[in-house]
């Protein structure tokens, strides 16, 4: 077998023609057999492809009235009178009469339609960082009733932009401080949401691909990669903690849903990043398997460029993400807030295999909870390589 590139395949696009096909071509009965436990394929409203959407903005993406954003305003006002803790924000005391049902019924196709939306309509202009807060978690509350915390310290909310070179030379800066590209992966929140603040002058788009197609995919043209993917040998760098590395599937299935669960970087490590010494490389099957996930999701994605004031919520159990690179200007400097959320009523089951993390990121009464309203700058803070996924 060819070596494969252990890194991420920048540069890859739509454009990209590529070999589907092994170096030995699975016979008819391994294309039939799935793994035990797993289905043959999918059919589901969350089986897409990002053409379709990109079309038709209009199925995914909901524009605010007058009306709506006004009940966000004065939801906000009256929370800011009541002194309450973002922390206890919930459809009962930031009421939106209007657009709270529609935000509702989003909810719901984020835990069973589509698995995503949008929103767009606000001005984060004319707010102050404090009420841009309130409104994105209070619209927030309606799509998961919990929120996680996305580091050790207990933020809520993690701001995504650049801090350049100030901050931390580029080299160490980690990826939610830097420019640069980030490839297909999932989070640890249920759900995922971005509040964009401002764009970048160039790039920085974010993009979303159905976890459900590339598996179907992969099980009509290379069932010998599902049948890796779902193996315990996956070796996870832990970058320096205790035990140096943990080991589990990237794929499982949970209450009858496939789940996709993985991050390219403590995998194949990183520019910023290298993997530990002593920790075993991944095998060149698994390295073909990670890069044909990262070639599927790239070429059936939805491309969404979020400008000042979109929101975008997604279900991380059913979708990858993943953002261009990009370039900042003196006057538009790329900057998101995201949200770790899950819904107890709608959300899936959590697989035994991943379930550690996101109990640590959503049980947390009695510990701490910050909600920076800007950007962490701390040198050491930014530059831990510790936190898989970002920060999960």
């Amino acid at each position: 077998m060819a070596m494969l590139d252990r890194a991420w395949l920048p540069g890859i696009g739509v454009e990209h023609k590529f070999d589907w096909k092994p170096a030995n071509s699975p016979t008819k009965s391994e294309r039939a057999a799935a793994p035990v436990g797993f289905p043959q394929s999918i059919n589901a409203e969350m089986v897409w492809e990002g053409a379709d959407f990109q079309r038709q903005p209009g199925l995914y993406r909901y524009e605010l009235t007058k009306r709506h954003i006004q009940e966000l305003e004065d939801a906000a006002m009256a929370v800011e009178a009541q002194g309450l803790p973002l922390g206890q924000l919930c459809p009962e005391n930031f009421c939106l009469a209007t657009f709270g049902p529609v935000l509702r019924r989003l909810a719901r196709d984020v835990a069973h339609g589509r698995g995503f939306f949008a929103i767009r309509g606000l001005d984060p202009s004319r707010y102050s960082k404090s009420r841009n807060i309130v409104i994105y978690v209070g619209i927030a509350s309606y799509i998961g009733n919990r929120c996680g915390r996305q580091d050790e310290y207990g933020n809520m909310l993690l701001h995504l932009t650049d801090l350049g070179s100030t901050a931390a030379p580029d080299n160490e800066r980690q990826a939610p401080y830097s420019s640069v590209g980030q490839p297909y992966h999932t989070d640890t929140g249920s759900i995922l949401g971005l509040y964009a603040l401002e764009k970048a002058n160039y790039g920085g788009e974010s993009k979303i691909a159905s976890s459900w197609y590339i598996y179907n995919q992969l099980r009509r043209v290379r069932p010998d990669l599902v049948r890796a993917l779902v193996e315990s040998d996956w070796i996870f760098d832990t970058f320096g903690q205790n035990p140096p590395y943990r080991t589990r599937p990237l794929i499982h299935v949970e209450d009858g849903k496939v789940v996709l669960s993985f991050s390219r970087r403590p995998l194949l490590g990183s520019a910023t990043s290298p993997r530990s010494k002593g920790v075993p490389d991944l095998s060149d099957m698994q390295v073909e398997a990670l890069n044909m996930i990262q070639l599927l999701a790239e070429e059936y994605a939805l491309v969404i460029d979020l400008g000042p004031g979109d929101m975008l919520f997604w279900n991380n159990l059913g979708l990858l993400h993943a953002r261009n690179g990009f370039t900042d200007s003196h006057s538009r400097r790329r900057h998101l807030v995201r949200i770790w959320l899950h819904n107890d009523d709608l959300g899936w089951a959590i697989p035994q295999q991943i379930r550690e993390p996101w109990r640590d990121a959503f049980e947390h009464d009695g510990r701490e909870q910050l909600w920076p309203l800007e950007p962490i700058t701390d040198r050491t803070y930014i530059t831990t390589q510790q936190r898989s996924s970002g920060h999960s």
